[in-house]
């Protein structure tokens, strides 16, 4: 079953091969905004600054010895600064959160209906109605993953704390316990994340699949998760996966970045495959918990 969604994940994605250029719209927008976010109020500091930056080898000695003197002087433009790049991230992110509504609501009519073919409109239509949805969906889970986060923190700072505490002297017994116990926070802490940002992923197509609210989500993916136990397999052969195709994607690029005039070209190429690949990543998903939750459109209308 997961080499037959890895199948039809690809073969979704080239039915939908238009997301791939949306994607890079979407990125291109987000690049336009940082230059006009963060590079009106740099160039406004740089105008305002022209005397002090004249003596920029002076200016930088001060800076790094006394850092509180410099905000205090320039206080209103390191606040304009930082207003400017947190509406930045605003607007990136709710640009990113449009698209992917948009993406997942066309995977999923491309998966459970043979006949849709893309366009525009249908995009449009899905990323409006599910917007709202994923941003109230993703504020529940960015909220709980807080909280839980802050606990392990503090739960790895008593644990640490404790060994601290009875560490009276550094015999090889004791240096091998205590950096055994860290390095069991280390792991452990790094496997909640990943389990969590995969809760988080099947929660997501748990919202645009079964058209529920935000708590009926987080319910149904908590048992579909407990039913389907080969769905964190699928997730992590996913995530893995997408990993070392772009790590070899990369080492493969690095000698041909070598000849002459084709450092741009291989850019283009870099950027288109890392969106197909995402779009492959997203379809692979949607096909398994099609697949997996015996969604009943799946089964009239798109035989597989």
């Amino acid at each position: 079953m997961i080499i037959e969604c890895f199948k039809e994940g690809f073969n979704l994605a080239n039915k939908n091969y238009q997301l791939v250029f949306l994607r890079i719209i979407v990125i291109i927008i987000n690049f336009l905004s940082l230059l006009v976010f963060i590079g009106i109020p740099i160039i406004a500091s740089v105008a305002y600054l022209g005397f002090d930056l004249s003596h920029a080898v002076d200016l930088l000695p001060d800076l790094m010895e006394n850092p509180f003197n410099f905000l205090s002087t320039y206080l209103g433009l390191v606040f304009l600064i930082g207003i400017s790049f947190i509406f930045y991230l605003l607007l990136a992110s709710t640009i990113i959160l449009y698209t992917l509504g948009g993406t997942l609501g066309v995977l999923r009519n491309s998966a459970i209906n043979i006949q849709y073919r893309f366009s525009l409109s249908s995009f449009f239509k899905e990323a409006n109605k599910l917007f709202s949805r994923l941003f109230r969906l993703l504020s529940i889970l960015l909220l709980i993953f807080i909280i839980l986060f802050a606990a392990v923190i503090l739960s790895a700072g008593i644990v640490a704390g404790f060994i601290q505490g009875f560490s009276w002297a550094e015999t090889p017994l004791e240096v091998f316990f205590s950096s055994f116990v860290m390095s069991s926070i280390i792991i452990l802490s790094t496997i909640f994340f990943l389990t969590w940002f995969m809760f988080m992923v099947y929660c997501i197509l748990s919202s645009v699949l079964e058209e529920k609210g935000s708590l009926d989500s987080i319910k149904n993916t908590f048992n579909f998760l407990k039913k389907n136990s080969r769905a964190f397999l699928f997730f992590i052969i996913s995530f893995v996966g997408a990993i070392i195709i772009n790590l070899v994607f990369f080492i493969i690029m690095i000698p041909l970045g070598m000849l002459p005039f084709v450092n741009i070209v291989l850019y283009l190429v870099s950027v288109v495959f890392q969106n197909y690949l995402s779009v492959v990543v997203w379809s692979s998903l949607t096909v398994y918990y099609i697949k997996a939750s015996n969604y009943p459109v799946y089964t009239a209308t798109y035989d597989i």
